[in-house]
């Protein structure tokens, strides 16, 4: 079908074919619409209510790219001669069809440079400026032209003011309700058409019907004496209200081009409820009601939905706010969690190397540092609180023996292998600490010198019966005990020496023996426990 219609209309072939159907488009409707102004909006009196063409034009310069205006303009002045020239000189023809063009397009042009290039009835402040620039502005201006057009043509019995109200009104009221239903209607198509929720469809069919009933009603009646309470047009405006805030731009505009064609319906048969004097003061009424209703729906419609609008976006704005919320906590939690994870390994490194500098690295027992900084720190308490000690000097006895005969890994081993019995036979609140090569110290917190006799015979049985096997080697191992008590003064040095002393005394009675150093100050007769044991080689 496309490709026959260029072919038979040769004008299809100099310019864009989209621009070619857009000029037959608005040409045929703007004939239609001058059709319809003509025989379905003039009054029997000769008065115009409104006049749809120049609303119809008015949409499609607001709708079609700029490119295609000149095009579209060319198409509404043939549209507009057609229409004309049969009622009127051709003169006056030209002059309606200039005056109509340029109203048009200064409206669309101010309406376009505010509120941008793909205008549509989607924000307040561009209804805003349709309003201003449209109905207002460039309708008043086309009607002191057309009504001076009037005045030319010998209609001396309407007052030049008057004419130009005609003019004015007709064209601004089809603006108010013609105007933003095609635009919404064509960015809809535009779009894709929306698929419509039932209940939307419902309360949209309620609506109208409504407006049908109330309409017929209302405007049928010749004075508001005879009009029912229910069927006034006031409710009509209420019907417009709920449109809007329901139904939205397009709902609204629906309905008050339903509530127009009612009355312009009941205007051209001379019903109407207003008591007026003559038939032009009831068009003009009937034109303000239209367009107070046109404002109020549209108007309202507009704010609803830039309110819904601005909700959405501040939805979406509070959605993207909480989204980056949580990702900022989630990256903060795993921050968190990785600087504990760190944390915790360091302590644990802390820990370890804090062990390492307090642990012999052979037995695992305190070494000499870690340990006479905890017997002193245990001195210092002992004595603050009136309390004894002891300290048991241990050293094994021939151990040079076992590393020139077996070498150091056996050597190694024993001093490994001794650790346990020593370790079971003290409290665990007592000290234990290797000095250095095969000597060890016990410290005995609140423990007299014979409760530390008592402690180191326990501990060198257990190491006389230790059966150490070295590569299916037994070694036989004994050690030899120094025992001194603390008289609750003497430091941390003087204590140790006459432990020293002490096991001195035990290896040159023989070795595998205790020796008291205190016990044996104190009763010189006294001998050392197991004194007579013979010297193991």
């Amino acid at each position: 079908m496309m490709i026959g219609l260029k072919s038979i209309l040769p004008l299809s072939r100099y310019i864009d074919f989209n621009v070619f159907k857009a000029m037959l488009f608005v040409g045929f409707a703007y004939y239609f619409g001058a059709l319809i102004g003509i025989h379905q909006t003039i009054t029997p009196e000769g008065i115009a209510i409104l006049w749809p063409p120049n609303a119809i034009l008015l949409a499609a310069f607001l709708i079609y790219p700029c490119r295609y205006l000149p095009f579209v303009a060319v198409a509404g002045i043939i549209a507009e001669l057609i229409a004309a020239i049969p009622a009127f000189p051709v003169w006056s023809a030209i002059g309606f069809s200039l005056i109509n063009i340029l109203s048009v397009s200064l409206a669309a042009f101010l309406i376009r440079r505010k509120s941008g290039q793909d205008f549509n009835f989607d924000r307040l402040k561009n209804g805003a400026y349709f309003l201003f620039f449209a109905p207002f502005l460039s309708a008043a201006l086309a009607g002191m032209f057309g009504a001076g057009i009037y005045l030319l043509l010998g209609r001396t019995d309407t007052s030049y003011l008057s004419l130009w109200q005609i003019w004015w009104f007709g064209d601004a009221l089809a603006m108010l309700i013609l105007t933003p239903l095609i635009v919404v209607l064509w960015r809809w198509i535009q779009a894709g058409l929306p698929h419509f929720k039932l209940h939307f469809l419902l309360e949209a069919l309620l609506i109208w019907m409504a407006v049908i009933i109330i309409g017929y009603q209302s405007f049928s009646v010749e004075s508001y004496e005879k009009a029912f309470l229910f069927f006034t047009p006031i409710w009509l405006v209420l019907l417009g209200v709920v449109a809007a805030i329901r139904l939205g731009v397009v709902g609204a505009s629906a309905t008050v081009t339903l509530i127009t064609i009612f009355a312009v319906e009941h205007l051209m048969r001379g019903t109407h409820p207003i008591i007026v004097n003559t038939p032009q003061n009831a068009v003009w009424l009937t034109q303000e009601y239209l367009a107070i209703i046109a404002i109020v729906s549209v108007g309202l419609a507009l704010l609803i939905q830039e309110i819904a609008e601005q909700r959405d976006v501040l939805e979406q704005h509070e959605n993207a706010l909480k989204a980056q919320n949580q990702f900022l906590e989630e990256r903060v939690n795993e921050r968190t969690i990785a600087l504990k994870e760190v944390n915790q390994a360091l302590q644990q490194a802390n820990n370890l190397l804090a062990k390492s500098a307090a642990t012999d690295e052979l037995t695992g027992i305190s070494n000499r540092r870690h340990f006479l900084s905890e017997v002193k720190r245990e001195l210092h308490r002992l004595k603050l609180d009136g309390q004894t000690a002891s300290a048991i000097m241990i050293d094994l006895d021939h151990f040079k023996l076992v590393n020139d005969n077996l070498g150091h890994e056996a050597g190694d081993m024993v001093l490994r292998e001794i650790i346990t019995p020593i370790s079971t036979a003290i409290r665990p609140r007592d000290l234990f600490g290797r000095m250095g090569g095969e000597e060890f110290l016990v410290f005995l917190s609140g423990a007299d010198h014979q409760m530390a006799d008592i402690v180191a015979e326990r501990i060198r049985k257990e190491i006389e019966n230790l059966q150490v096997v070295y590569r299916e080697q037994k070694v036989q191992i004994t050690a030899s005990f120094g025992v001194a008590e603390w008289d609750g003064h003497a430091d941390l040095d003087e204590l140790f020496y006459q432990a020293d002393k002490a096991l001195y005394h035990a290896k040159n009675r023989g070795r595998n023996q205790v020796f008291n150093l205190t016990e044996t100050e104190t009763n010189p007769d006294t001998k050392s426990v197991h004194e007579d044991h013979t010297e193991l080689p």
